[in-house]
């Protein structure tokens, strides 16, 4: 049997099925300024991200070797320049990325970013000194041998992301294993993985517009 994923904004919630320019649908990320993040409540307090939660519809077993990547946006081109170059722009964007603030204070943080610890405090949440093992940049290898720009360089989902739904209540999976998501009341792997992402704009950014690209997540099955 076919296992599908469902990636949504809330444990419970529907698919992403955000209006994108260009007239496909997807995520949208909201818009950041210049040495900011979308998504933004409150960069003094560290506050504002966007949460994914995978889950997926398999009956016997779990999903397994579950990771995430980006590629050219193979949608209804909708953005300021082309698919080709906004593709370039989020991985250049992911490679200069070289800050030492969770709230982009200094400036120098940019690209896709993903924090893989669903427990983590607001204070620590996107902390730089942690890419590489809970905090990955799409375009950049710190600390790590993914780049997260193909299949081959996709990040991993850690352990640190997999919680079970509890009749409604999100708890951490007793025994999670990288890469596994199991089936709906899975308490032992888990039956979600829950993740928060921004998308950083570094102070020196000179042009402006919308970009795209795709988020591809990958992963095994077999009933």
């Amino acid at each position: 049997m076919t296992v599908s994923i469902l990636i949504s904004e809330t444990m419970a919630g529907a698919a992403f099925n955000d209006s994108l320019a260009g007239g496909s649908s997807g995520i949208d990320w909201g818009q950041a300024s210049n040495g900011g993040y979308t998504p933004l409540t409150s960069q003094a307090a560290n506050t504002g991200k966007k949460s994914l939660w995978v889950k997926h519809d398999a009956t016997v077993d779990p999903t397994t070797d579950n990771k995430v990547f980006i590629q050219q946006y193979s949608g209804t081109y909708g953005g300021a320049d082309s698919a080709a170059n906004d593709f370039t722009t989020f991985k250049n964007k992911g490679y200069a990325s070289n800050s030492s603030t969770s709230n982009n204070t200094d400036g120098l943080y940019s690209g896709l970013v993903v924090e893989m610890d669903y427990d983590i405090s607001v204070a620590s949440q996107f902390d730089p000194a942690r890419i590489g093992t809970q905090v990955f940049i799409f375009g950049d290898g710190v600390g790590s041998p993914q780049d997260g720009i193909d299949l081959t360089s996709a990040f991993p989902i850690i352990t640190d992301s997999m919680v079970f739904n509890n009749g409604g209540s999100p708890v951490l999976a007793t025994t999670p294993v990288a890469g596994k998501i199991g089936k709906s009341g899975d308490t032992v792997l888990g039956d979600n993985s829950a993740s928060y992402w921004r998308f950083y704009l570094e102070s020196a950014a000179i042009t402006g517009g919308i970009m795209q690209t795709d988020l591809v997540w990958a992963y095994s099955f077999t009933a």
